[in-house]
């Protein structure tokens, strides 16, 4: 991660504003010029996408990448699940292919992602992460592009500032890792932005006129909300709730009150749920069978499930009817000796009068289709009911945005559990991220104080005190005892911070001949923690300096200075004696 100065590009100098919304089940894009937004805030532009073979238009295409059998890209979104279908369907040699679906969970919580992390395909073929997510990047900036040039013929690559959105819950490791693939991808670090999922939400929602929700006089919520009102922004996407917590302020302006939180809960734990019913009423064999021998139907049942969720009417009697691949009854009647599918399904007492066949078509009952649903709804409401009572003061409003938030069982059942609180869901709720990273991209001054997800700090080593250290913990260098070890605290969890809040440390760098200053960065989820040692702690990555390689046999002393309350962490270091700058460097990958 480069120095604070390189941190969110000068606006002036760029004609657009694009933002890439890079999902766990579906990506876009989405831009506006400068000169459009200074006039209309919300005139912007997203791209629409040929929804394969029934030529509907949609606003993301899957987040779903095809490479060649040598690595090579092939295609992206609706095209690359088109491709490998055709490619299975025709019995061609396509698990030669890499396909990789709904990937992006793999940066989520994982504290052992580094830049060589693998990543497994469709048929368990592995390719390292990094090149999976800059393909996938590098087509969305290319179509962006190139839809562009179609317009406007002089423009050029570094008139357009990126924004690349992220969940806030993810760790630090996870959004370098990011902004990394998206450099590779061709993204200069000058040209890019990392935002925050629920917090570019929020932005968005400010601006956006909410008749259908009953404000008084067709008025924006930004209009309709008092100074000081507090609100919650859940952003239920496919692979997580991202959630936090915003009070407004004068001129739009908006201040964080709660840290970011969530968890790894969202619309594609619904698809799991489906196939972990699937492999209960014809055994998981017949499963595992029908996605290796007939890909295609299996990517095709996918794709209906997906459609069924979102737009099956829950507050009616009746059934869910999907029509089910003939291939998949032909290999569970095979696997059971029967001669129909719903002998199987009688022999399941669990789903018997629940669960049946009519011709190609399995018919399944609305209270079975809501279980499915129910453990991950449970979560996201218990989070949310957690939040609410976690001192946070009195919160008006509760957004729900998110491609999972557009499913009427998902708004019934928090509305349901939530009934003290007023929950509302914009229009095209699944694109409020997007167009909200895009007024981020012109406004990053928006918000203006955010609040610490973790302590942050260093491992010191002070002169030992007896009376405050415990002798494990003693150590002798030099010829002067001290204590190693000691958290050296620079950020509290929990504490109110403004973008560009700094904590600065001096450190020494002792041996003429060191190319670098190295400092392992450590965080915990206490307040105090004594040492970077306590079960509570975790090695965050280390911050390394370039030193100048002429220099004086006089230790060099270094004010390293970290900067907290940006979207990513940000840092510079100066030589105190002759007051030169250094540009220093984040590595959270290499842990």
């Amino acid at each position: 991660m480069a120095s604070v100065s390189d941190g969110v590009a000068p606006r002036k100098h760029r004609l657009f504003v694009a933002a890439i919304d890079f999902g766990t089940t579906y990506s876009g894009y989405a831009l506006s010029s400068k000169d459009d937004w200074e006039k209309e805030p919300l005139k912007i532009n997203a791209n629409t996408w040929n929804a394969g073979t029934k030529s509907l238009l949609s606003t993301k295409a899957p987040t779903t990448l095809l490479l060649n059998p040598d690595k090579s890209f092939n295609s992206f979104g609706y095209d690359a699940e088109t491709e490998y279908s055709d490619l299975a369907d025709e019995e061609e040699d396509y698990e030669s292919y890499y396909y990789f679906h709904c990937f992006k969970m793999l940066l989520h919580n994982n504290k052992k992602l580094r830049r060589d992390t693998e990543i497994a395909d469709a048929t368990g073929k592995k390719l390292d992460a990094m090149t999976v997510f800059s393909l996938s990047i590098k087509f969305l900036r290319d179509h962006l592009f190139n839809s562009l040039s179609d317009k406007i013929k002089e423009i050029q690559a570094d008139d357009i500032h990126f924004v690349l959105t992220v969940p806030a819950i993810w760790n630090d490791n996870a959004k370098q890792f990011m902004r990394e693939a998206a450099m590779k991808a061709g993204i200069s670090r000058e040209q890019l932005s990392i935002a925050l999922e629920p917090e570019v939400a929020s932005i968005y929602c400010q601006h956006l006129h909410l008749e259908r929700q009953e404000l008084k006089g067709g008025k924006s919520f930004l209009e309709a909300t008092k100074l000081g009102s507090r609100f919650m922004v859940v952003d239920l996407g496919g692979g997580t709730t991202d959630i936090t917590l915003h009070e407004r302020c004068e001129g739009g302006k908006l201040k964080e009150i709660h840290r970011a939180s969530g968890g790894p809960w969202g619309g594609r734990d619904i698809n799991e749920a489906f196939f972990s019913f699937l492999r209960e009423l014809f055994e998981k064999d017949v499963i595992d069978d029908f996605k290796i021998k007939h890909m295609d139907d299996y990517l095709e049942l996918e794709r209906e499930f997906e459609t069924k969720k979102r737009m099956i009417a829950f507050d009616k009697p009746g059934r869910v009817k999907m029509t089910f691949p003939l291939s998949l009854f032909e290999l569970a009647k095979k696997a059971k000796n029967v001669n129909s599918v719903d002998e199987i399904i009688g022999k399941n007492t669990k789903y018997a009068g629940k669960v049946n066949v009519k011709i190609q078509k399995l018919h399944i009952s609305i209270e079975v289709f809501k279980l499915l649903f129910q453990p991950t709804l449970e979560s996201i409401a218990g989070h949310i009911q957690k939040i609410l009572k976690d001192k946070c003061g009195e919160v008006d409003n509760i957004l729900l945005v998110g491609g999972f938030s557009e499913c009427e069982l998902v708004q019934n059942q928090l509305k349901s559990v939530l009934s003290n609180k007023k929950i509302i869901v914009p229009d095209d709720a699944g694109l409020v991220v997007l167009k909200g990273a895009v007024l981020y991209g012109h406004m990053p001054q928006v918000i203006t104080s955010r609040v610490a997800r973790h302590t942050y700090g260093i491992q010191s080593w002070p002169e030992f005190d007896p009376e405050k250290h415990p002798p494990s913990k003693r150590v002798v260098i030099n010829g002067v005892a001290r204590c190693k070890d000691v958290f050296f605290k620079y950020c509290t969890i929990g504490q109110e911070i403004t973008p560009g809040f700094q904590c600065s440390q001096t450190f020494q760098a002792l041996k003429p001949d060191e190319d670098t200053l190295e400092c392992t960065i450590h965080a915990s989820f206490e307040e105090d923690p004594k040492f970077v040692t306590d079960g509570s702690c975790f090695r965050l990555g280390t911050l390394t300096v370039p030193l100048p390689k002429r220099r004086s046999n006089e230790p060099l002393e270094i004010e390293e200075t970290m900067v907290f309350g940006e979207t990513e962490l940000h840092v510079r270091a100066k030589d105190i004696t002759n007051n030169r700058t250094y540009e220093a460097f984040f590595n959270f990958l290499d842990n």
